[in-house]
């Protein structure tokens, strides 16, 4: 891929990540988000089937590239706190089935690929529940499910409880 084609995807996912800040991902349209990125329509589409694949792309490119292997819970809730808009803007201000599958297939490959390169000192039991499992990869989306559920129920409960506390929860859940 070239320097240009490089630029115009991440001038979309800046376009979205900006847009997110104010408004739920399902009212965001392709429209919006060309005109953000000062693209045509004709160039979200060469490289996006739809804003929910250009949320893929943001996701991967962005926020799991900023997840520490070695500390994967801790790090995950430290990029919800720096971008708190964004993730209730995907969240809790949002009933589309399809993003919460495809955000518990993302953090599900990065659960099953932490358990099998054995980085996930800090949570054992996810670890252990993971490897230990007759099907790694459905453990890793049952694990994924939970995890993002206590996520959205902490964003939609206004952060009650401290990042710390959160992070020791998961920590010594089994």
């Amino acid at each position: 891929m070239s320097k240009s084609q490089v630029r115009k995807k991440d001038a979309l996912a800046q376009a979205l990540l900006t847009l997110l800040h104010h408004e739920a991902v399902e009212k965001i349209t392709v429209d919006q988000l060309c005109r953000e990125a000062d693209l045509h329509r004709s160039t979200f589409y060469r490289y996006f089937q739809d804003k929910y694949d250009l949320l893929h792309y943001v996701f991967q490119k962005i926020w799991l590239e900023q997840i520490d292997e070695n500390n994967v819970v801790d790090s995950m809730i430290e990029m919800i706190i720096r971008d708190k808009d964004i993730f209730r803007n995907i969240s809790v201000n949002n009933s589309s089935n399809s993003l919460y599958a495809l955000m518990i297939d993302m953090v599900a490959e990065q659960i099953l690929d932490a358990s099998l390169n054995d980085r996930l000192h800090n949570v054992l039991w996810i670890e252990e529940t993971v490897l230990n499992a007759t099907d790694q990869k459905l453990a890793a989306n049952m694990i994924a499910g939970a995890f993002l559920t206590l996520l959205f129920k902490w964003v939609d409960s206004n952060y009650q409880m401290s990042s710390t506390e959160l992070s020791d929860f998961i920590k010594h859940l089994h």
